[in-house]
């Protein structure tokens, strides 16, 4: 038997507000997150555009820490 990890599906792109709704934190923390770099941002394309977070690799990092985890029999 092989165990797996299960990464949930979602949009590729996330504003700061749907971020803070979907995983319960403050608007104030996701900032802080991004500023910190726990959060990874797509390029704005044009000057002034919202800036999103980006899922695909908040999802990658859930996956990568998923595997590392000591609790995670292997």
């Amino acid at each position: 038997m092989t165990n797996q990890i299960t990464i949930p599906s979602g949009p590729d792109l996330m504003t700061y507000e749907q971020f803070a709704q979907a995983y319960g934190y403050s608007l104030r923390t996701v900032k802080q997150m991004v500023e910190d770099g726990d959060l990874l941002v797509m390029p704005r394309k044009k000057i002034g555009g919202a800036a999103r977070i980006n899922m695909v690799a908040f999802r990658a990092r859930l996956l990568a820490q998923g595997v590392n985890c000591r609790y995670v029999a292997a």
